[in-house]
């Protein structure tokens, strides 16, 4: 098989793993100790990975963050979403065609009793907000759980190799998401009053204001929280159109995350739809990888994302096109090309404005969406809960990291610790993070024949624009 593994990057190092022995479909394929199932897969050209119980339709990654199904397997015998399951030497994977069939239960089960934990709080999602939030329980002593479903803290962080915007000392601003990541861990693991459980789901909030949690996906326990801190993140949009199912179409997380956490390459020709940042950034991630951008479509007339990332690709020769939709996504088994149209003023596709470009991956980015199911239920089981992050309000991860500290000492002060004053900044810059682009204004030279012309500079209210948006990506 093709081997699709990154060996060289301009801004990711290659680690060196141990690299072990797996099997799929029975024939022996070479995996690195501590990815997962989906990556070893993907390194060696495997795009299909089941096909659907109704109608037979070829499955493979969309999300690639346990919010969906559309990965999984049977290895060794048991259903499991690949993105989530690492590998293990000897691991026997199958596909998934059909509805999975559990094996035989061959003895009597013997019920256990359930472990219930008491503690002051329980944060879940260690991603930029959860970390930042336990990092200040930590600083006070306080005696917290913080659980993350994935083998590695740092949510989406793990995916992002730009340099962040804003506050040096208050968001690491220059710093790649990756190092951040790496920096809170390492500050959340010095506090001996933070527990750490990766590997572990928050399955559901209960009306006795307990927590079912499963626990490096082996035991299931009650965790009964004095408070509760949601800090899931986000979860993203999708779009309706004809072949949005194939293989080869993926969310842009899923795409980053195969890219720039797994180093493998998913695509070789890459269309993108959404112009926002995340949909421009991850075009970007691409051709750092090597991977070709044959196009970016935005239903807009403009481009949502900040202008120095669309100014970034459109330099490296991607073309955008704005007003335009995604109409189908073409092929058998897998995305072979796009079909795209205008749109009007409705939003609705214009006929006879079709065009057609061959790629083998379509990537979607129109939106997230909060994952703050879990608040809103300890909220209505009368629970003292709060959330942080995305999960509050969708913006930058920048965003994310502040809210976190901030929503840290709220927590706090709902336990009843004097913490003083949260000073009214914090809240202010808060505010300023999560703020949106402004109204991009073209600049015209006027026509100026003869004589000296000295260039004016426009200086606006602080908020409005911030200069944090002008740091470079690469």
């Amino acid at each position: 098989m093709t081997d699709f593994r990154i060996k060289e990057h301009p801004i990711l190092p290659i680690p060196q793993q141990k690299k072990i022995t797996i099997y799929w479909r029975g024939q022996p394929l070479e995996a690195l100790e501590g990815e997962t199932i989906s990556a070893a897969l993907f390194a060696h050209g495997v795009r299909v990975f089941g096909h659907h119980s109704h109608d037979g339709a070829p499955q493979g990654i969309f999300c690639a963050n346990g919010q969906c199904a559309q990965c999984m397997v049977i290895a060794n015998g048991k259903p499991v979403k690949s993105c989530m399951e690492l590998v293990q030497p000897d691991l026997q994977v199958m596909p998934l065609d059909g509805l999975p069939i559990l094996p035989e239960i061959s003895e009597e089960l013997e019920m256990k009793p359930i472990r219930v934990i008491d503690i002051p709080v329980l944060i879940i999602g260690g991603g930029p907000s959860g970390m930042s939030a336990a990092i200040e329980l930590g600083k006070l002593g306080i005696q917290s759980i913080l659980i993350d479903d994935k083998h590695r803290l740092g949510g989406k962080l793990v995916l992002q190799t730009h340099r962040f915007f804003g506050s040096t000392s208050a968001v690491f601003a220059g710093t790649r998401g990756i190092d951040i990541a790496t920096r809170l861990e390492k500050e959340v693991r010095k506090y001996s009053s933070i527990e750490v459980w990766i590997q572990s789901t928050a399955l559901a909030v209960f009306s006795d204001k307990k927590v079912g949690v499963l626990r490096n996906n082996e035991e299931y326990v009650l965790i009964n929280p004095q408070a509760l801190l949601v800090a899931c993140g986000a979860r993203e949009k999708f779009l309706a159109f004809k072949g949005n199912t194939l293989p080869g179409v993926y969310g842009a997380g899923a795409f980053q995350t195969l890219v720039n956490r797994d180093l493998v390459r998913p695509a070789e020709k890459l269309f993108i739809v959404g112009g926002g940042n995340v949909g421009l950034i991850a075009a970007y991630h691409a051709l750092q990888a090597g991977i070709g951008v044959v196009g970016l479509v935005e239903a807009l007339p403009e481009c949502g994302g900040y202008k120095v990332h669309k100014d970034k690709i459109v330099r490296m020769g991607v073309p955008i096109y704005t007003s335009h939709t995604v109409i189908s996504a073409n092929g058998t088994d897998k995305v072979e090309s796009v079909t795209i149209a205008k749109v009007d003023s409705n939003f609705k596709p214009i006929p006879g404005t079709e065009r057609s470009f061959e790629c083998d991956s379509l990537l979607i980015a129109v939106g997230l969406d909060p994952v703050n199911e879990f608040y809103l239920k300890a909220k209505e089981f009368g629970m003292t809960a709060l959330v942080a992050g995305d999960a509050e309000e969708i913006a930058e991860a920048s965003a994310a990291i502040f809210s976190g500290k901030i929503k840290g000492l709220e927590t706090a002060r709902a336990l009843g610790y004097d913490i003083g004053e949260i000073p009214a900044s914090w809240y202010q810059t808060g505010e300023i993070l999560k703020s949106k682009p402004g109204k991009v204004t073209v600049e015209e030279l006027p026509e100026v024949t003869t004589g000296v012309m000295l260039s004016s500079i426009v200086f606006r209210k602080f908020p409005a624009i911030p200069v944090l948006r002008c740091v470079p990506m690469v």
